[in-house]
């Protein structure tokens, strides 16, 4: 029997030509791909933030490595920061959405990496002297802040991501099994857009099956086995 090539993602041309049947316009006369793909950019955004909010792990990304440049002076007044316009190769992943958690070690060294501890939700970072370890991190105004290290700190950043926007009929949809959500709710889009009474239909059709999307997601989450951190997990740490 032969072996048929196939992938268990869908491509955004598929999902324009499932919209446009459900549009009545199966030729692409009105609704072509041009046409389709902004509001179908819209929903799969709107899709990959309901997953995500349900503990969807397809939006982590692990393992992403940055260095963190020694303060010139110790100074408790100074911090250092990590955003979208720091210089190459240090700046933020361009899909990250926010942070998760953080690791460090001393740059150009193959220690393992010790786990940092996020300060975002509690109070921020204090105000102390630098010393040879980073130990604390704060997500603010879309950056990673920290009170700086003696020496060079490599980091481990894990984070959650944004999948690209379609450019294109060929682009991937890196949601599996997504398809009818996504078309549902660029057809409700589309249709709303020029007036179409089926629009709220189309809507109501893209929920039911992003609950099911949601639903499948939340149900991995549950089966995962989760060992509790000890309160001990990192002793001698005093963030204020």
């Amino acid at each position: 029997m032969p072996v048929v090539g196939s992938s268990a993602y869908n491509t955004a041309g598929q999902i324009t030509a499932l919209v446009r049947s459900l549009l009545n316009d199966a030729a692409g006369n009105l609704f072509t791909d041009t046409v389709l793909l902004p509001y179908a950019n819209s929903a799969y955004r709107k899709v990959q933030r309901a997953i995500g909010n349900a503990g969807g792990g397809a939006f982590i990304q692990d393992d992403a490595l940055l260095v963190v440049t020694a303060v010139t002076a110790v100074d408790p007044s100074l911090q250092v920061s990590i955003t979208d316009a720091t210089a190459p190769p240090n700046q933020l992943p361009t899909d990250l959405l926010v942070p998760v958690k953080i690791w460090e070690r001393p740059n150009l060294s193959t220690d393992d990496f010790a786990e940092m501890v996020d300060v975002s939700q509690h109070g921020g970072l204090p105000s102390r002297e630098q010393d040879t370890t980073l130990s604390i991190w704060e997500w603010r105004a879309d950056g990673l802040y920290f009170l700086g290290a003696t020496q060079d700190t490599q980091i481990r950043l894990r984070y959650n991501k944004a999948y690209p926007d379609f450019t294109d009929d060929t682009s991937p949809v890196l949601i599996r099994n997504a398809q009818e959500a996504i078309a549902y709710a660029t057809a409700a889009l589309a249709g709303w857009a020029r007036g179409s009474p089926l629009s709220e239909r189309w809507d109501e059709a893209a929920a039911d099956a992003l609950e099911d999307l949601v639903s499948a997601a939340v149900r991995r989450e549950q089966n995962s086995q989760r060992r509790r951190r000890p309160y001990s997990w990192r002793t001698g740490y005093t963030p204020f």
